[in-house]
C-alpha cells in the first residue's frame, strides 16, 4: 500500500503530503484547488512538474495504480473499448482453487513485506544505532578515563569519536605488529613519563657528494698534455733553431706583434721580416700547435669549476648545525683542510696556466687526494657518533611503540566487558539479519512462483464476458435501457456500445451517460483486468470526482457503490487494497464517506481538505475524523438530540430533511410519500405527518397547541422514519440517525 504521497515544486503545491494514508482515503476540495494534480500524478503522468514529488511504500510490494479522472474516460470512451477480464463461467472449483493462491499470495506477500520491515529496521535503526552506542560508551568509559595519563598514545585520535572508535576496532582484532601486552597501570604511566617527553629527533647524517667532481680533477690531473712538449711544424727551416732555442712560446707571442704592412721585427725592431719570413712563422705555428693550446685553456676551466664545486660542497655541509653539534666536528681542524685543499687547486691552476703561456715545457699536476682523505676522515667522525645518536632515537621510537601498544592492550583489558558485550550484540543482529535476508529472499521466490501459477490459471478461467453480463445488468438495473455493451464484431475482447436497432452509441450518449457507463466500466477494472496476466493482481483505486455530470439520483447510486467498495477493502474481500476518493460534492463525499454507522472514526479511514490561497494549494490532513459537515446532516444532527429537541423546530427540521433527500432525488412529495404505505390507517398517519410539518414549519403555534401535541412527537417521528423504510431509504436513515446495522430501534 501507499503510505505517503509527497508534493515538491509542482504546482500548484509548493511542498504538499498525503501522510499516513490507510486503506480508505477521502480528499474534499473544491474545484480547481488541486485534487487532479494527485490524480494525475498517480497514474504515473509524465509531466516534468512531477519530476520532485514521490511516492513512499508501506512495503517492497507496489501495487498497480488504477486511476479514474476525466483522462481515464476520454482515454476510454472509444469506438472500441479494451475488454475486462474477470472470473468468466469458471467452475467452482476453479474459482476456488485460484482465490485460494490469491490469499496464499496475499499472506505470503504480508509476510515478505514483515520480513522486509524487520531487515530495514535491523540495517537501517537497529544496527547503526548498537554502533552508535558503542561509540559513546568507547568514548566515554575508555577515552575519556584514560586521555589524561596517555596522552600521546590517542595522537591523532583525540578530536573524533570516529577515528577512535575505527583504532579501538582495529587493536581489538589484533592488528599484527599492534599486539601489546597487559601491564601494571601504574607501570605505564611512569613509562609514558619518561617516553613521551621531550622527544629528540634524529639528525641528518654529513654527506659529501663529490666523487664526480673529484673525478674530473683526477681525468684532468693525469691528462698526458701536461707531460708532452708542444712545438711547431719541424718541416719548416726555421724549425731547428726555434727549437735548439727552446723558445717556441716566445716566438709565437712575438708573431702576435707582427703587423702585415709592416717589415719591422717586434723583437730586434729591424726591417728583418720579410714576406717569405712571415710565411715560414705562420707555417711553423700550425693548426695542430692551436689545438693543442686551446685544449689545455678547456682543461684549465674544466679544472677550475670542479675545483669550485668541491670546495663550496664542503664550505656547505658544516651549514648543518646540528649534525656538528651531535657528531661533535672539528670545525677548525676542517677549515684548515679546506684551505689547504683550496692552495693546491689554486697552484695547481698557475702551473696549468704556465704550462699554457710555455707549451714546450712539461709540467706536474699536484694530488689532492691525501687532503680528501682527511676531510672525508673528519666527517666519517662524526657520522659515527651521529649514527650512535640515530641508533638511540630510533630504540627510544621503538619503545615507544611498544608502549602505546601495552597501552591499548591494557585499556581494552580492563573495557573487557563493555568490548564483549557489544560484540555479542552486534554479531547477534548480523545473525538475525542475515538469517531474515535469506527468509525474505526465499518469500520472494515463492511469492514469484504463487503469481505465476496464478497467472497461469488465471488464463484459463478468465473472460471478458461476464464484465459485459455486469455492466449490461446495471445499466438495465438504473433506468439506461437505450443502450448496452456488446462484443466489438473483428475485435477480439473488444466492447463497444450499441442501441436497440444495432447502431453504435458511441458519439450520441449525454454526457451523464457517457459518465456513469465509463465509471461501470471502471468498476469492472476493479474485479479484473484488460490483461489476462493480471486478473488477480493487487489493486489501489484512485477515483477522481466519479459523479461529474450525474443527476442525484445516479450520484447516490455511485455513492453506495463506492460505499460497497470501501466495504470490501476493509474486510478484505477481492483485489483491491487501498482507496483514494477525491471529491467536491458535499453530499457524495458523506454518502461515500460513510462507511461504519456505529462510530464517527474508522481506524481504517482518514480524511483531508485541499485548499488553496493565493494560487497556491495546501493539504490539512484530518486524520480519522471527517471534516465535512453539511447543514443537512445538522438536520438529522437535531433530530437525533431526543434530550435537548425544541418543540418548537421539530416541524421544520422533519420539512426540510423530507424536501432535501426526497427532491434530490427527483421525486414528488406529499401524495407520492404516502403512497409508501398500503394500509389506510399508515396512510392517514402519513398524510397527518405531512400536514403537522407544513403547518408547524409555517407557523409558531400557540401555548395550548404546544401541551396538545407534546405526546405527538414520537409518534411523528416514527412515521418520519417509515417514510424512509417504506420507500426503500433504510440504508441512509440509518446513517443519518447513526443506526447499526441490523439493529432495531422500533
Amino acid at each position: 500500500m501507499i503510505r505517503s504521497i509527497k508534493f515538491n515544486s509542482c504546482v500548484p503545491y509548493q511542498q504538499a503530503e498525503l501522510s499516513n494514508c490507510k486503506k480508505i482515503n477521502f480528499v474534499f476540495g473544491a474545484n480547481g484547488s488541486g485534487k487532479s494534480t494527485i490524480s494525475s500524478f498517480l497514474s504515473g503522468s509524465p509531466e516534468p512538474r512531477f519530476s520532485q514529488s514521490s511516492i513512499e511504500w508501506e512495503t517492497e510490494a507496489h501495487e498497480t495504480i488504477y486511476v479514474y479522472n476525466r483522462d481515464f474516460r476520454q482515454r476510454n470512451f472509444q469506438q472500441t473499448i479494451p475488454g475486462v477480464f474477470t472470473m468468466g463461467s469458471a467452475t467452482i472449483e476453479d474459482i476456488n482453487e485460484l482465490e485460494s493462491k490469491k490469499e496464499t499470495l496475499v499472506h505470503t506477500k504480508e509476510d515478505w513485506g514483515r520480513k522486509c520491515e524487520s531487515y530495514r529496521k535491523l540495517i537501517e535503526e537497529d544496527i547503526p544505532a548498537k554502533e552508535l552506542q558503542f561509540k559513546l560508551d568507547a568514548w566515554n568509559q575508555i577515552f575519556k578515563r584514560n586521555d589524561a595519563d596517555f596522552q600521546k598514545a590517542f595522537d591523532g585520535l583525540r578530536g573524533s569519536k570516529e577515528k577512535f572508535l575505527a583504532e579501538l576496532k582495529r587493536r581489538v582484532a589484533g592488528i599484527p605488529n599492534h599486539i601489546g601486552s597487559i601491564c601494571d597501570r601504574n607501570d605505564l604511566k611512569t613509562r609514558a613519563q619518561t617516553l613521551y617527553g621531550a622527544n629528540p629527533e634524529r639528525c641528518s647524517r654529513f654527506l659529501l657528494d663529490i666523487k664526480q667532481w673529484l673525478d674530473k680533477t683526477e681525468e684532468i690531473r693525469t691528462d698526458t698534455i701536461w707531460n708532452t712538449t708542444i712545438a711547431g711544424n719541424a718541416d719548416i727551416d726555421i724549425a731547428a733553431l726555434i727549437k735548439e732555442l727552446n723558445n717556441s712560446s716566445w716566438v709565437d707571442q712575438g708573431r702576435q706583434y707582427i703587423r702585415p704592412e709592416s717589415k719591422i721585427c717586434p723583437f730586434c725592431q729591424q726591417e728583418t721580416i720579410t714576406e717569405e719570413l712571415k710565411e715560414k712563422l705562420n707555417s711553423f705555428f700550425d693548426n695542430e700547435y692551436k689545438q693543442q693550446v686551446a685544449k689545455m685553456k678547456t682543461l684549465l676551466q674544466e679544472y677550475r669549476e670542479a675545483a669550485d664545486q668541491i670546495i663550496k660542497e664542503i664550505e656547505e655541509i658544516v651549514q648543518n648545525e646540528s649534525a656538528v653539534n651531535i657528531g661533535k666536528f672539528n670545525v677548525d681542524m676542517y677549515n684548515a683542510k679546506k684551505s689547504i685543499l683550496s692552495t693546491i687547486y689554486s697552484n695547481n691552476a698557475k702551473i696549468i696556466e704556465e704550462k699554457i703561456t710555455k707549451p714546450e715545457i712539461k709540467i706536474s699536476i699536484s694530488n689532492e687526494s691525501s687532503e680528501i682523505q682527511e676531510i672525508m676522515n673528519l666527517l666519517n667522525a662524526s657520522n659515527t657518533l651521529i649514527d650512535a645518536h640515530n641508533k638511540l632515537i630510533d630504540e627510544r621510537d621503538t619503545e615507544i611503540v611498544r608502549l602505546t601498544d601495552d597501552i591499548w592492550a591494557t585499556i581494552i583489558h580492563d573495557a573487557n566487558i563493555l568490548i564483549q558485550t557489544y560484540k555479542r550484540e552486534i554479531a547477534n543482529l548480523n545473525t538475525a539479519a542475515n538469517a531474515i535476508k535469506q527468509k525474505r529472499d526465499a518469500k520472494k521466490t515463492e511469492i514469484n512462483n504463487l503469481e505465476a501459477e496464478i497467472i497461469e490459471k488465471g488464463k484459463n478461467i478468465t473472460s471478458v464476458q461476464p464484465t459485459i453480463d455486469e455492466i449490461n445488468k446495471s445499466l438495465k438495473a438504473y433506468g439506461f435501457t437505450n443502450f448496452e455493451i456488446q462484443p466489438a464484431e473483428g475485435h477480439e475482447n473488444q466492447y463497444c456500445i450499441k442501441r436497440e436497432d444495432g447502431t453504435l452509441a458511441t458519439n450520441t450518449l449525454s454526457e451523464g451517460e457517457e459518465t456513469f457507463l465509463t465509471f461501470l466500466y471502471f468498476m469492472q477494472w476493479t474485479k479484473g483486468s484488460t490483461d489476462p496476466e493480471h486478473v488477480a493482481d493487487k489493486k489501489i483505486i484512485v477515483l477522481d470526482d466519479p459523479i461529474c455530470s450525474l443527476d442525484s439520483t445516479i450520484l447516490y447510486i455511485v455513492g453506495t457503490m463506492v460505499k460497497s467498495l470501501s466495504m470490501n477493502i476493509r474486510h478484505g474481500q477481492g483485489d483491491v487494497i487501498q482507496l483514494f476518493v477525491l471529491t467536491h460534492n458535499v453530499f457524495f463525499h458523506k454518502e461515500a464517506s460513510f462507511i461504519d454507522g456505529r462510530t464517527n472514526e474508522v481506524r481504517e479511514v482518514n480524511y483531508w481538505i485541499v485548499r488553496k490561497d493565493q494560487g497556491i494549494s495546501t493539504i490539512m490532513p484530518y486524520g480519522m475524523k471527517n471534516p465535512i459537515s453539511t447543514a443537512y446532516e445538522l438536520l438529522w444532527q437535531e433530530l437525533r438530540d431526543n434530550e435537548n429537541l425544541s418543540r418548537i423546530s421539530i416541524q421544520n427540521t422533519m420539512r426540510r430533511i423530507i424536501e432535501n433527500y426526497f427532491g434530490m432525488l427527483g421525486q414528488r412529495k406529499d401524495e407520492s410519500l404516502v403512497g409508501y404505505f398500503t394500509e389506510p390507517e399508515d396512510q392517514t398517519i402519513a398524510r397527518s405527518l405531512i400536514a403537522w410539518i407544513n403547518d408547524g414549519s409555517h407557523s409558531i403555534p400557540d401555548d395550548l397547541y404546544i401541551d396538545s401535541y407534546t405526546d405527538a412527537v414520537p409518534k411523528y417521528k416514527e412515521v418520519f422514519k417509515n417514510i424512509f423504510y417504506r420507500s426503500g431509504h433504510q440504508a441512509h436513515y440509518n446513517m443519518m440517525m447513526k443506526i447499526a446495522d441490523g439493529s432495531n430501534d422500533e
